[in-house]
């Protein structure tokens, strides 16, 4: 019997590191800024060649991981063997059915604890001071989500439900548990994103009202662009999950048919509508709301009663902001992730004040630390 041939041990190793030595190459030959699918810068290319501490190997491990070649099959067929193997929990955002059927991604539980979500409220209500002011914060997909999971899975999502226990004890909360509760699939959120979709925003806006004793508008005062005449669109949460496989959700929204005007005051821009159809063609498909984020902004309309709302929020807030502009004559809106100075500052230049609007995701209230250093 003829010995069977075997390649030779020096062509198997120097082939290999030939072909590393052009992978790595390659990354730095056709590296790119922005990976679309993720909705992130990628990393730069390591400028610091210290030679006393470790930053310049972190700093090449990061770039060769961001811009290897093949990268997103790599990433593709990483999370599809995490989920296949029963580890899910190791992504950096979950797959999960609900109970119609659909696959949804959602957010990892809050990692935070109940003392520092009253913390952070205990400073906006010291913002509000002596005016009246209200919290509208949507439970977590997850959490309502958690008696479809298993046992494991379920057990994490429980904290989210306490967490919110806390926000529910301060008689300023906006209650919206019992109107999203009732749709257990969670149809009030999108599917690929965290955020709470129109239907979510619509029925977030009918609770404000009932709380603030404000009567809601009805639809025909909203040009609504619903079901297959919206756009497509995948959000953040599938993006950072990895996997190749999702069904895009309707990125709908609806414009005021009201005369209104937007002004962005920290970027001197002035626009007479709040929605931006050419915003759902780009990499952030959410912006088609009030044109993305702002440190702040100001909505008018006229039309409406005699009053202005101050609004501190993050971004579950842009696709409330349409509907609350019919019920209020002007409304100044911060952001503390992207306001220059202080939310105190923002307060005194929006001046006559009449109401204050706390507008956070739960995971905001819970870790964003821009609320304390801006609230000071």
């Amino acid at each position: 019997m003829k010995p069977k041939k075997i390649l030779p041990d020096g062509i198997a190793v120097y082939g290999g590191l030939a072909l590393l030595l052009l992978l790595g190459v390659a990354a730095f030959v056709f590296r790119t800024d922005f990976s679309v699918w993720e909705r992130r810068f990628l990393a730069e290319t390591p400028a610091n060649y210290s030679v006393t501490d470790w930053t310049l190997q972190t700093d090449l491990e990061t770039y060769l991981s961001d811009q290897i070649p093949f990268r997103r099959a790599l990433v593709n067929t990483h999370a599809l063997l995490e989920t296949a193997t029963g580890r899910a929990v190791q992504l950096d955002a979950w797959p999960q059915m609900d109970g119609e059927g659909n696959l949804r991604f959602i957010e990892k539980p809050v990692s935070a604890t109940s003392e520092a979500v009253q913390k952070h409220m205990d400073a906006l209500e010291s913002l509000a001071g002596d005016l009246p002011h209200r919290f509208l914060t949507p439970p977590t997909t997850g959490s309502l989500l958690r008696y479809q999971m298993t046992g494991v899975r379920s057990a994490l999502y429980d904290g989210d439900a306490e967490l919110y226990k806390t926000v529910l004890r301060n008689e300023n909360t906006v209650q919206v548990l019992a109107d999203f509760a009732v749709t257990p699939n969670a149809e009030l959120y999108f599917r690929t994103d965290h955020h709470w979709n129109l239907t979510g925003a619509w029925t977030a806006y009918q609770c404000y009202c009932e709380a603030a004793g404000l009567t809601p508008v009805e639809k025909t005062q909203f040009a609504w662009v619903t079901g297959d005449s919206a756009p497509r669109f995948y959000g953040t949460t599938y993006s950072r999950s990895g996997l190749p496989f999702a069904k895009a959700d309707a990125l709908e929204y609806a414009e005021p048919l009201f005369p209104v005007t937007l002004r962005v005051l920290d970027g001197g821009t002035e626009y007479d509508h709040l929605i931006f159809p050419e915003e759902a063609d780009t990499y952030d498909g959410y912006a088609v709301f009030l044109k993305g984020n702002h440190g702040l902004i100001e909505i008018e309309n006229p039309a409406a009663l005699e009053r202005t709302l101050f609004v501190c929020k993050d971004s579950f807030a842009n696709c409330v902001l349409p509907f609350l502009a019919a019920n209020y004559s002007r409304i100044v809106a911060a952001d503390a992730r992207y306001l220059s100075g202080t939310l105190n500052d923002a307060l005194k230049e929006a001046g006559q004040v009449d109401e204050v609007l706390f507008v956070y995701s739960l995971d905001s209230l819970a870790t964003d630390t821009a609320i304390l250093r801006k609230t000071k």
